[in-house]
Parts: structure tokens; sequence; C-alpha cells
């Protein structure tokens, strides 16, 4: 994805119902905004219906690990995301018009999909494989429970699974077989798969998905 271009990222409750994305995310908001502050050049703001919310990013590198990020933070809830490229500069550039082209995007949304993406030099087909993955990671939180939650949260702020039990105040061999029970190891390779896709430059070629077997999944760290 070109540097020079900025991202309209918008994340929405996937039912909203009244519900509220602040209020899904609560305290939790702010921790899960602290580790992209960088990537972000304009603050998140919150619709006033409380549905979902908008953000800026300066490429589109770093976009899913923000919706992992939010999508935990407003777990139990389920979230789904859209990315627009827009120019640098001009109308087009400005704050206003990159946050309601996010918005737009939703707009005809199919209520399954995940992740909606118009980013240039991206086809079609490959941005329907990108939804896809992002389904995927999605239904993978689906049967977390919240001590499973807990623990994959705690595992990537730690990274050692020792680290994880001291702070949970259970033994590793628990906190072994939470990660297991959360699918974290194909989790990461969800999110390794959608990374490295953002993270290339245009092309027009179909995206050559480097996903692996989930059945062999990156590995979660071990002490």
């Amino acid at each position: 994805m070109a540097s020079s271009s900025r991202i309209g990222f918008c994340a929405a409750l996937l039912k909203p119902k009244g519900a509220r994305l602040d209020d899904a995310c609560g305290a939790r908001l702010d921790e899960a905004l602290r580790p992209l502050k960088d990537a972000l050049i304009a603050p998140l703001q919150i619709l006033d219906d409380g549905s979902a919310c908008t953000v800026i990013l300066g490429g589109a590198e770093r976009a899913f690990d923000l919706a992992v990020a939010l999508g935990e933070a407003a777990w139990p809830i389920r979230l789904r995301f859209t990315l627009a490229a827009a120019p640098p500069a001009g109308a087009a550039g400005r704050d206003g018009a990159v946050r309601a082209k996010a918005q737009k995007l939703l707009r005809g949304m199919d209520r399954s999909a995940a992740l909606r993406a118009e980013l240039p030099g991206r086809s079609p087909e490959e941005c329907a494989l990108a939804d896809a993955v992002a389904r995927l990671h999605r239904s993978l939180t689906a049967d977390w429970t919240e001590g499973r939650w807990h623990a994959v949260r705690a595992y990537r702020r730690f990274g050692r699974q020792a680290d994880v039990a001291r702070e949970l105040g259970v033994t590793q061999q628990a906190i072994s077989q939470m990660l297991l029970g959360a699918r974290l190891r194909e989790l990461v390779a969800a999110e390794d798969a959608l990374r490295a896709w953002l993270a290339e430059p245009r092309r027009t070629t179909l995206w050559p998905l480097k996903l692996r077997s989930l059945a062999d999944g990156a590995p979660a760290r071990k002490d």
C-alpha cells in the first residue's frame, strides 16, 4: 500500500440493536488504541448513535492490527470493518471526507462480511479473499469463554505463558489449555496473512494468499 495514501477506517457493531461501541469497549478502548497511536493521523471518533467509530491511518499496514485490537476490546460483541483509501491532499483527502468514505462502505455491505476494503491496485477478488480471512478470524472468537478472552489479551501483552499465568493467578498448564481452546495459532496465522497483504505495494495481479493451513498455523511462543 502506498504510504502516501490516507486510510479511512470504520469499525461498526455487527448487530447494533441499540448497543453502543463505546459501552461495549468501555475502559478497554484506550488500552486497545495505545500500541497503535503512531499509526493514527487523526483520532478515533465515535458516531453520535454509538453504532460505529472512524479513524484515519497513515497507511493500510496496521489496519487489521487495529481491527483485532478493537474486536477484542468489544468482545463478545462482534464488529465489522471497512477500509477506504483517500489521497493525501485536496478535498477528498480532508478528514471529514476520508471518514465519510469509510462509513459509506458500510452501506450495502453484506451482513455476514467482516472486512470491506476499497484500496488502489487491489482487485475485487482479492478483497473478497481478505474478507473471507477476516470472517474466519472473527468466527474463531465466537467460542471463546471469558477465561480464554483474558488469556489471549494477556498473552498479547506479555508474550510468555508463565507471565500470563502469574497475571491471572492460574497454572501455566491452564494458560496453555486456554490458548489452545482460543485457537490462538489459527488467529495469528490469519492476522499474519492480512498484515502481509495490507503491507504489500500496489499490484494488478490476484493476491497470492499465503495463509498456511489453519491446522498448521504459526505456533504460539512457548516459554
